[in-house]
C-alpha cells in the first residue's frame, strides 16, 4: 500500500507529537507499506539529513516544507480582533505546503492519506479537491480542552480571557470538521469519547502511541549508574503552558515537602525551549538542576530515580510516560498526566494530584529501591504487551481496509 501522512511538525528534536507520527510511520513501513511523510519544518522542529537517509532505507520518504510559525504579536492581535479563526491553527496555513501537498497527491496513486493532528486538518478541503480516496484523521489531542484548562489554571486575567476565546474557536473548528474524514483514529479512548459525544458517525478506532519492541530488550533497560545523589527526573517541552504550570505546582507545593525529608535530593529537569523567566525561576533553587534540551531521551531515562509527570491540562496521552515505562522507570503522575493510558494501577504507576500525597509517593520511591524496581518492571511488561506499535499499526491498517 502507498500511504501519505501529513503533519505540522518535523522530526527533530523529538517530542510526543513527532514520536507518535514517526513510530506509526516506521511500523507501517515494517509491515511492507510505502510511506511518504510530508511535514512542516519550523523554528522548533526540523528534519536531520541523517534521518532522511535512514528513513529512505526503511521505505519512508520524508518531505519537509519550510513554514514560518513564529508567534507575531501583531498577527495575533489582528487575528483576535478581525477573524474568528484560532491563531494557533492560522500559523500553520501555508501556500507552499498546500502546493507540495497537491503535487504529492497527483503524482502517485495513494491507498489512503492520513492527517496527523488538528493543525493540518484544515488541509482536508484541499485533499478532497484533488483526491477521491480514503482520508484518515488521527487527532493527537482535543486541543480546545487543553486551552479551556489553561484558562482555568492561569491567574492572569488577560491570559484567561485570551485562552478562553482561543479554546472556543478551537472547539468550533473541531466540531465543524467532525465527520469530514472517512476513518477516525484518536490517540486514546478518552479522546474517542469526545468524538462520540459530539456526533461522530464515521468508523473509529483508538490508535495510541506505541513502542518498537523489535528493538533488543536491552534497548529498554536502565543503564546501571552510581546512585550517589537521590534524583527525581522530569522531562518535557517547557514552552508548553501545561508543562510549565505543572512543574511550577510541583516545585512550589510538593518539592519542599520532599526536601524536608531528603535534604540532598536533586530535581533534574530536561526540556527544550524553556523561556528565560522559567529558567531563572528554576535556578533559584539549589536542589534543582536544569539541563535543557537533550539529544537522547533514552540516556536521560537511564539515570536512577523516579520520574514525575505533574500535569493538570492536556488531552490524548503522554508519550513520555509510555517511553519511560518501557525503560522501567517508576513514575508519579497526576490523574490528568496518566489520562489516556488504559489499565493503569498502583502496581504500574503512582497517581495523585494532592501535594502531600504526591510528595509522599515520590518519597516512597526515593527511599525504597525495591519498590521502584518492582513498579518499573511491571510497567515495562505492561507497555510491551499493550503498546507494541507494530500490533497497533497492523490493527489500524486492518480497520482502515475494512471501512
Amino acid at each position: 500500500m502507498n500511504i501519505l501522512q501529513i503533519s505540522n511538525k518535523a522530526l527533530f528534536p523529538p517530542d510526543g507529537g513527532s514520536l507518535a507520527i514517526l513510530n506509526l510511520a516506521n511500523a507501517y513501513a515494517r509491515l511492507n507499506h510505502n510511506v511518504t511523510l510530508l511535514n512542516m519544518v519550523t523554528h522548533k522542529h526540523y528534519n536531520k539529513d541523517s534521518d532522511i537517509r535512514v528513513l529512505k532505507e526503511k521505505n519512508i520518504e520524508l518531505v519537509g516544507i519550510d513554514v514560518n510559525t513564529k508567534i507575531s504579536v501583531l498577527k495575533l492581535l489582528l487575528n483576535f480582533f478581525f477573524t474568528k479563526r484560532p491563531y494557533t491553527l492560522e500559523r500553520f496555513i501555508n501556500q507552499n505546503f498546500s502546493n507540495r501537498l497537491i503535487s504529492l497527491i497527483v503524482q502517485k496513486k495513494w491507498d489512503f492519506i492520513q492527517i496527523e493532528g488538528l493543525y493540518v486538518l484544515f488541509y482536508i478541503d484541499i485533499i478532497r479537491k484533488y483526491y477521491p480516496g480514503k482520508i484518515i484523521y488521527r487527532p493527537h489531542n482535543i486541543e480546545s480542552e487543553i486551552w479551556f484548562e489553561n484558562a482555568k489554571n492561569t491567574r492572569s486575567i488577560l491570559k484567561k480571557i485570551y485562552f478562553t476565546v482561543l479554546a472556543n474557536r478551537l472547539k468550533k473548528f473541531e466540531l465543524k470538521y467532525i465527520n469530514s474524514y472517512d476513518v477516525l483514529l484518536p490517540i486514546s479512548n478518552t479522546d474517542a469519547h469526545f468524538y462520540t459525544g459530539n456526533g461522530n458517525i464515521k468508523p473509529m478506532l483508538a490508535t495510541p502511541f506505541g513502542v518498537e519492541i523489535s528493538q533488543p530488550d536491552s534497548f529498554y533497560s536502565q543503564i546501571s549508574k552510581p546512585e550517589n545523589t537521590p534524583t527525581i527526573l522530569y522531562i518535557g517541552a517547557l514552552d508548553w503552558i501545561p508543562n510549565q504550570q505543572g512543574l511550577i505546582w510541583f516545585i512550589k507545593k510538593c518539592f519542599p515537602l520532599i526536601i524536608n525529608q531528603v535534604s540532598n535530593v536533586e530535581l533534574l529537569i530536561a526540556g527544550r525551549n524553556a523561556p528565560k523567566w522559567f529558567v531563572k525561576r528554576l535556578s533559584s533553587n539549589n536542589n534543582i538542576r536544569f539541563v535543557g534540551q537533550i539529544e537522547n531521551a533514552y540516556d536521560f531515562f537511564s539515570i536512577p530515580g523516579p520520574m514525575i509527570v505533574p500535569l493538570f491540562s492536556g488531552s490524548g496521552m503522554r508519550v513520555k510516560i509510555i517511553e519511560a515505562m518501557a525503560f522501567k522507570k517508576a513514575i508519579v503522575s497526576t490523574p490528568k498526566g496518566s489520562e489516556g493510558i488504559d489499565k493503569l494501577n498502583e502496581e504500574k504507576i503512582l497517581i495523585s494530584n494532592n501535594p502531600l500525597s504526591f510528595a509522599e509517593n515520590v518519597l516512597k520511591l526515593l527511599k525504597n529501591r525495591d519498590l521502584r524496581n518492582s513498579i518499573g518492571n511491571t510497567a515495562h511488561d505492561f507497555v510491551l504487551n499493550e503498546y507494541n506499535i507494530e500490533t497497533i499499526a497492523s490493527k489500524a491498517i486492518q480497520f482502515i481496509n475494512q471501512h
